[in-house]
């Protein structure tokens, strides 16, 4: 039989048998229940997240192979009887696992990635949804084999389809792309499928914009970053260049408001894009570079804003002023 040489019968109880304490963990949802309604769980509390942090504490102190506990997550996200909260405690179970790297590699031998997909297209719960993409977002980056599991299996057009779905400037939006990237980031074949044969261009041009949210505009910009540095996703393409040059442009003049980080990764991914442009800029754009750097120079000068103004000059020098 498959399971040769196992014994005839296992009379251990389901809960010895678990490779972790599930009852412990699902304590904090009874709050929900009173056991004539439907639940009325929406998003976990702090309240809530506080007792489940400490219940996983306890629990992952007696774990032995947490393979076979990632195992367990599946089922208890694929289970008929399955509730919001149940689904709620075992992404937050999968995402400690995932800080062991073994786990993490084993996502889709185990089964765990379909199952993670699927929750965040059916999901009718928005804070799921989003805690479903943030796990798929760390469970795909700097991930290669999981990258192209996920590839194969759709992921692409489903994250395509929620961050153009979702409103501009929306939590949602930010998920839905940052799981993207993550899945196709440092993958040149496939950052070449997203942006000519998915409008990947056209999409990142509207992440660019002011409407968006800070974080999600500099997620953009760090992607185009990327891609224009490692010599292949974005090679001789200057019409791709320009279009993002332009869409860059209205975001130098209330640069200055921003994180430093934000700061140089604007400048530097616009020195890259005129590498690829070849000096062939939007209009405006060098008036826009001047401003900008004569504004960082007196905020804080080389010292406190020496990486953005060190590329702003190098920007200016392309261009020839």
């Amino acid at each position: 039989s498959f399971c040769a040489g196992a014994p005839a019968s296992d009379t251990r109880t389901p809960a010895a048998m678990a490779a972790i304490n599930w009852p412990g963990l699902l304590a904090w949802s009874t709050r929900y229940h009173d056991g004539t309604a439907p639940s009325n769980f929406q998003v976990m509390s702090d309240e809530d997240r506080k007792f489940l942090e400490k219940a996983m504490e306890e629990a992952f102190g007696k774990i032995e192979d947490p393979n076979k506990v990632l195992l367990e997550c599946v089922q208890k996200i694929m289970a008929e009887d399955r509730t919001d909260e149940s689904i709620s405690t075992t992404l937050e179970v999968i995402d400690r696992l995932c800080d062991d790297p073994d786990v993490a590699r084993n996502v889709e031998k185990i089964g765990c990635l379909q199952p993670l997909l699927d929750l965040a297209r059916d999901t009718a719960n928005d804070s799921i949804r989003a805690r479903t993409l943030e796990i798929l977002a760390l469970l795909f980056s700097n991930n290669p084999n999981i990258q192209e599991a996920g590839v194969k299996r759709g992921a692409m057009q489903l994250f395509l389809a929620q961050t153009r779905a979702a409103a501009a400037g929306s939590d949602e939006r930010s998920k839905a792309f940052r799981a993207l990237v993550a899945l196709v980031r440092h993958l040149p074949e496939h950052e070449g499928t997203l942006l000519r044969a998915e409008d990947g261009v056209a999409l990142l041009v509207q992440l660019l914009d002011l409407a968006e949210d800070a974080r999600t505009r500099e997620k953009a910009a760090s992607f185009i970053l990327s891609m224009a540095c490692n010599g292949v996703t974005l090679q001789g393409a200057t019409s791709e260049a320009k279009a993002f040059l332009e869409a860059l442009v209205p975001l130098l003049p209330g640069a200055g408001g921003q994180a430093i980080q934000y700061r140089e990764t604007l400048s530097h991914c616009i020195l890259e894009l005129l590498r690829i442009a070849q000096g062939d800029a939007p209009a405006g754009l060098a008036g826009a570079l001047r401003e900008r750097h004569a504004a960082a120079e007196k905020e804080g000068g080389e010292e406190a804003s020496g990486n953005e103004v060190v590329a702003l000059k190098e920007a200016l020098a392309a261009l020839g002023g």
